[in-house]
């Protein structure tokens, strides 16, 4: 999913095209199958841009009689909610009803509950500041030696991991025009990166 958001940045105006029946639709020849997409990770910087390309994606679409579900499409957005992301110029944020479901966790009972919620959690780690850090007390009840042991401890590295995931974060979208630098860290239990 990172590949798709990584040629955003300086995008400003945004689109989510939903093929009706979608992968159904599109006539590949026998052996291309390899070649097939459905998404693309290009923005327009302008809106004239945009529509413009907008523009040329519907005739293809009209020309090959692909058809779109209007119900789950959004046309020339400042921003747009996309596989539990909310994208906006030169930002990407986490849903805001992903991070509610968090916040709403009620407490963990047995490890069905705690790869559920750690699942959730894991899905937005780049989001988190230090995640591995943080969650690393709750996946290690993930492993088959240790017992199932909730208790005061474990709340409060539930709650922690709670708060944490809750905080809102944001994160910019790269600029491929410019240089990048990757910082690196670990300890015994955790690794980290971060890409400035």
């Amino acid at each position: 999913m990172e590949d798709l958001f990584d040629r955003l940045g300086g995008a400003t105006v945004f689109t989510k095209i939903d093929l009706k029946t979608g992968y159904w639709q599109v006539r590949i020849a026998e052996g291309d199958e390899h070649k097939m997409t459905n998404m693309t990770r290009y923005g327009s910087q302008t809106l004239e841009e945009h529509l413009e390309h907008l523009q040329k994606v519907l005739a293809r679409l009209g020309e090959r009689e692909l058809y779109v579900k209007l119900s789950k499409c959004s046309f020339a957005q400042k921003h747009i909610d996309f596989l539990g992301h909310v994208i906006e110029e030169g930002r990407i944020k986490m849903d805001q009803q992903k991070i509610q479901a968090i916040t709403d966790w009620l407490p963990l009972k047995d490890i069905h509950a705690l790869r559920a919620f750690l699942g959730l959690c894991n899905f937005y780690w780049q989001f988190v500041k230090k995640y591995s850090l943080i969650a690393v007390p709750l996946i290690e009840l993930l492993k088959k030696v240790m017992p199932w042991d909730w208790g005061p401890r474990r709340a409060e590295d539930f709650d922690a991991l709670k708060v944490a995931m809750s905080s809102r974060p944001v994160l910019a979208l790269p600029d491929l025009a410019k240089p990048f630098e990757i910082q690196t860290d670990a300890s015994d239990y955790a690794l980290g990166r971060v890409l400035l």
